[in-house]
């Protein structure tokens, strides 16, 4: 273990300690996990009792809508009903991602089983050993499960302080479109981070810029395929316009392309697409951080997209054609400039059909994405973090940010808006997927933190217009129908921390639970101590994330349990 892996556990003890925590953890890494692996989501039981059948009343007056999924215990159902009352949920069979399509799956891969009776290579990962790159090939066994022994093997023998990246991701569906890493950015890593006791592919903000190239025998037509992921994305926003993206089909530049991306220039939280007809199309859709199988589906007359239960479509004739090849991960046309790998997802499968997907298809997907990672679309209360680079995750690996680590402790829908380097302003930008995410919701929590960008050179928001906008970013949660937590801010050189204290103590800014995890004997108090900090004195390390997710998590899990 690495000296900074050692901070990391240290820390995460000692937070545990001090704010006397006992709270119910994810259901447990497996034991051939290793001791740094991050595994979640929690214990079904801490779901709210929702860990069981639907029932009767599992109704409309509950938020449901009739499509709606449900799982518990590996089987899943759909409702047909959500009469005031009398609800009616059919059981409905999983299959496997990469079968709920059919012969019309030109892509599944991952670090599980997605096509029936798939045995072979899954993974190509390298890792580094006394300087050198060594590759290993990881495969899936006729038990239907990934070698982690082979994975744990190389990982074991790695030079301190490196990773496993992942090389290449072979084709499961039988068409030989086996994706590779993009040459010199070898970022995407894998032992990182447990979906359900899974293996994951997982991206980063400390894992710079990269992904997968997709070969030219992936072949979709502009107006009929789907794209989608199992596992978690670990936050639901993004900066620099259009550039990171979960998939770009077609060649870049080329105005014949498909993307998908998060955020856009106005920082919204919402998903956005591009195609030949517009390079910005938001969409109503917020991808959750819990797990989840998103998708998007492509057909004539528009799209479908979906992301647990919640789904929105883009209406519009899409113009005919083929789009070949393409790219999956971040910075797929950002050039050198863009050196950040935000939009961080933990991916346990990709799988991409090559025709428009009829409902039934787009539902078997979703239902089998459930099952696999013990997603609950269930799940009625929401947790929502908006705030800039200290909560979206700067410059931490594999999205490890505190609010995701916090899905270790309960069974919530969680949420996290947050981008690096918004300001206040930006914050304002997020309320709408911020109280769209909240229709229908049960408990309903937001936690808020940001203000120390606005005095930087390029902004220069006056910090009473930075208290004033906190105000109203907490006045319009509240009407939305959350409990509000603001956090105080750091004791960072130039951060509004006396302002924004001052203004809790009048008044003006009125929470209903102020947070402060950087008071004076606390341990991220000194922004000087680099055991959890950066040396920058801005953004916690991965220790001091997780001493927040710990803090956090006590003040507010009275809310959501």
């Amino acid at each position: 273990m690495t000296l900074r892996r050692q901070a990391f556990v240290l820390m995460a003890a000692m937070a545990a300690m001090a704010a006397g925590t006992a709270t119910a953890h994810a259901a447990g890494c497996p034991a051939d996990a290793g001791g740094d692996t991050v595994c979640v989501p929690a214990a079904d039981t801490t779901a709210g009792g929702l860990d069981r059948a639907p029932r009767a009343d599992d109704d409309v007056r509950r938020g449901y809508a009739a499509g709606d999924l449900w799982q518990a215990g590996g089987q899943a159902w759909r409702a047909v009903s959500v009469a005031d009352g009398a609800a009616r949920w059919a059981r409905v069979p999983a299959r496997l991602p990469g079968d709920a399509f059919g012969g019309h799956t030109v892509f599944a891969g991952g670090p599980v089983r997605l096509v029936s009776g798939y045995v072979g290579p899954a993974l190509d990962i390298g890792t580094t050993v006394a300087g050198r790159t060594v590759t290993t090939t990881l495969a899936i066994g006729g038990d239907g499960r990934l070698d982690t022994a082979a994975l744990r093997r190389a990982l074991s023998a790695r030079d301190r302080g490196s990773f496993a990246t992942v090389l290449r991701v072979y084709d499961q569906s039988g068409h030989g479109n086996h994706i590779t890493a993009t040459p010199g950015r070898h970022v995407v890593h894998i032992g990182e981070i447990r979906i359900a006791g899974h293996e994951t592919l997982s991206w980063g903000e400390d894992n710079g810029p990269g992904g997968f190239v997709l070969p030219d025998g992936v072949k979709v037509a502009s107006d009929g395929f789907f794209f989608g992921t199992t596992g978690t994305y670990a936050s639901a926003n993004s900066g620099n316009a259009a550039v990171p993206v979960p998939v770009l089909l077609g060649q870049a530049g080329s105005g014949r392309e498909f993307k998908a991306f998060m955020g856009s220039y106005s920082l919204d939280g919402f998903v956005h697409v591009a195609d030949p007809r517009s390079p910005d199309q938001r969409t109503g859709l917020v991808v959750t951080s819990s797990p989840a199988a998103f998708g998007v589906a492509a057909g004539p007359g528009g799209y479908v997209l979906q992301s647990g239960n919640a789904r929105a479509t883009l209406p519009g004739a899409l113009p005919g054609g083929t789009l070949a090849g393409g790219y999956i991960g971040y910075n797929a046309d950002g050039g050198p400039w863009f050196a950040q790998g935000r939009n961080t997802g933990q991916w346990t499968g990709i799988v991409i059909a090559g025709h428009a997907p009829t409902p039934d298809e787009a539902q078997a997907f979703a239902v089998a994405g459930a099952v696999a990672d013990d997603a609950m679309p269930q799940l009625r209360d929401v947790l929502v973090t908006i705030g800039d680079s200290r909560t979206e995750g700067f410059v931490v690996p594999d999205g490890r940010n505190w609010p995701y680590l916090m899905q270790r402790f309960a069974r919530y829908r969680s949420y996290n808006l947050a981008v690096s380097g918004a300001t206040t302003r930006h914050m304002l930008g997020m309320l709408p997927a911020a109280e769209a995410v909240a229709r229908g919701g049960a408990r309903r929590l937001a936690v808020v933190f940001g203000g120390y960008n606005d005095h930087l050179p390029g902004n220069h928001i006056p910090t009473d217009e930075t208290v004033r906008n906190l105000a109203t970013i907490t006045g319009r949660l509240k009407q939305a129908g959350y409990t509000v937590a603001l956090i105080e801010e750091a004791q960072t050189t130039g951060a509004p921390r006396a302002a924004i204290h001052d203004a809790i103590a009048r008044g003006i800014l009125a929470p209903d639970i102020t947070l402060d995890p950087f008071a004076p004997g606390l341990p991220l108090a000194n922004v000087l101590d680099t055991t959890r900090w950066n040396p920058d004195t801005t953004h916690p390390n991965q220790a001091g994330h997780e001493i927040m997710a710990e803090f956090v998590w006590a003040k507010i899990r009275n809310v959501m349990q």
